[in-house]
C-alpha cells in the first residue's frame, strides 16, 4: 500500500465519521468483514477514524502495544482500500493489494461488464 493510498483511505474514513464520504458502503463492508474476521481491526477503525480518538487512546482502550496497533491499522486500511478499488472508488496501482479478503466477492458495477 502506497503512502498516497494510506492518506486517501484515512481521509475517507475520517470523512465517513463526519457523514461526508462517498465511501460509506465500502467502509461498511470492511467493518462487516472485520466483525467476524478480526474484531480488533473493526474497533480500531471505529475508534481511530470514525470516532476520531487519538492513537494513544485507541492503544490504551484496545489493550494492545503500539507495534500491534500499527500492524492492525495497516491491515485494516489495506482492506478498506481493496473494497474501494473493487467499487471503482480508488484507482488501483501496482503496489495496491489485488485480492479481496478470504471469502469475499468483488462488487459488481452497473455498467453491464463484470
Amino acid at each position: 500500500m502506497t503512502r498516497e493510498q494510506k492518506r486517501r483511505v484515512r481521509a475517507e474514513l475520517r470523512a465517513c465519521g463526519q457523514g461526508k464520504s462517498d465511501w460509506a458502503g465500502v467502509i461498511a463492508l470492511a467493518m462487516d468483514y472485520y466483525e467476524a474476521a478480526d474484531p480488533v481491526c473493526k474497533r480500531l477503525l471505529q475508534m481511530r477514524y470514525l470516532d476520531g480518538m487519538s492513537e494513544e487512546r485507541v492503544v490504551a482502550k484496545l489493550h494492545i502495544g503500539r507495534t500491534t496497533y500499527y500492524h492492525k491499522e495497516l491491515e485494516a486500511l489495506s482492506t478498506v482500500a481493496v473494497y474501494a478499488a473493487a467499487a471503482g472508488l480508488m484507482p488501483s496501482q501496482s503496489a495496491a493489494p489485488t485480492a479481496l479478503p478470504k471469502g469475499e466477492v468483488a462488487l459488481r458495477s452497473n455498467d453491464g461488464e463484470g
